[in-house]
């Protein structure tokens, strides 16, 4: 019994604390679909009668087709075209695209000027507040929208890059003298291909590791001193894109024992295809035709890429791209987001990891 005479065998437990995952993964998407809604000036008019309202519309659709992502007629409010089109007055503007009489007429009276969204809706939310000042046309991307609320990984997936995240401080601590570390995973086994990180010279991790990548293909490029593990005969996949300090750390360290590496063979050209299923379509190829650069492959990295080594991953066609501190010349969230630029002959996607 206690001081305050409560039996201790009656005092309630203890409350149990709760453990909290802190582990984020936030898509890095362009400002398209972040961007805040944007308005312009539209001159419109209110039309008397329904007869009236489907010549208007009829004629309006072949000689102003503006406000695709627009519905022309709210109520009996029809759109006209934006104000900055018209020089001088709107009748005028008009009669210059042939405009029946009748039509401009109805078109010239009840005008009113009001403002309307400038552009389409990417992501649901941007949807809403449009619709707050005029009726949208939206098709949803459910891609997209499950990218921007995070529900886009499996439980199991999730698990994954986070062990993949944690791997990254362990090899840069406890191998790289803290630099830099990426990682390049086939995600369908999932099996790690190739490791590498910031070595002596002025080359960077990401020109590192895939050149690692392309050694596991029979190729790379570069000389280096490091050791690489060596396969055994008549192996089914290679660890040739592994150097030895990195495999020899995997090895010894408990929680990585089921860790799946080594990256399949290529193929040799007589072989055929040979699909595998798969999550999503973006690792067809891989599983069509084999390893082609990074074709189909994830890429984690430590820190943000700089721009040299954002546009070789590009070039190397990686499918996803994870880190998790962001970079004073990072080219993918800080300072640039490459894989917006439309005009580029590949995209990836790209996450960044919260701790």
């Amino acid at each position: 019994m206690d001081n305050n005479g409560i039996k201790d065998n009656l005092r309630p437990p203890a409350a149990k604390k709760i453990k909290t995952d802190n582990f984020g993964i936030t898509a890095i998407l362009s400002d398209d679909y972040k961007k805040d809604i944007t308005l312009m000036q539209v001159h419109s008019c209110e039309v008397e009668s329904k007869q009236q309202l489907q010549a208007v519309i009829k004629e309006l659709a072949l000689k102003l087709p503006h406000f695709q992502h627009l519905k022309r007629v709210h109520e009996r409010n029809v759109l006209i075209c934006p104000s900055d089109d018209i020089k001088d007055t709107l009748e005028q503007h008009l009669q210059l695209h042939q405009i029946s009489e009748n039509v401009l007429k109805t078109l010239c009276r009840n005008v009113n000027v009001i403002e309307v969204p400038a552009s389409s809706a990417k992501l649901r939310v941007q949807y809403e507040q449009m619709t707050k000042y005029w009726p949208c046309k939206f098709h949803p991307d459910k891609y997209a929208e499950s990218l921007q609320n995070g529900s886009n990984f499996t439980v199991s997936q999730r698990a994954y890059h986070k062990r993949m995240a944690e791997l990254l401080w362990k090899l840069s601590k406890d191998v790289n003298d803290g630099q830099n570390v990426g990682i390049c995973v086939d995600p369908r086994r999932p099996s790690i291909v190739a490791i590498a990180g910031d070595g002596s010279s002025h080359q960077h991790c990401v020109m590192w590791l895939v050149d690692h990548v392309a050694r596991s293909q029979r190729g790379g490029a570069w000389q280096t001193d490091q050791q690489f593990v060596k396969d055994e005969p008549h192996t089914k996949s290679t660890l040739s894109g592994l150097p030895q300090i990195f495999y020899d750390y995997l090895k010894q360290d408990a929680a990585c024992q089921d860790l799946r590496l080594g990256a399949e063979l290529p193929r040799r050209e007589e072989q055929q295809p040979q699909p595998e299923p798969v999550e999503d379509i973006h690792a067809d190829n891989l599983c069509k035709y084999g390893p082609y650069l990074c074709t189909g492959y994830d890429v984690y990295l430590l820190r943000e890429p700089c721009l040299m080594c954002s546009m070789a991953l590009v070039h190397s066609r990686v499918k996803r791209i994870f880190f998790l501190e962001r970079s004073d010349n990072g080219a993918l969230a800080s300072k640039f987001q490459l894989h917006a630029v439309k005009e580029l002959n590949h995209h990836y996607e790209v996450f960044q990891f919260t701790m």
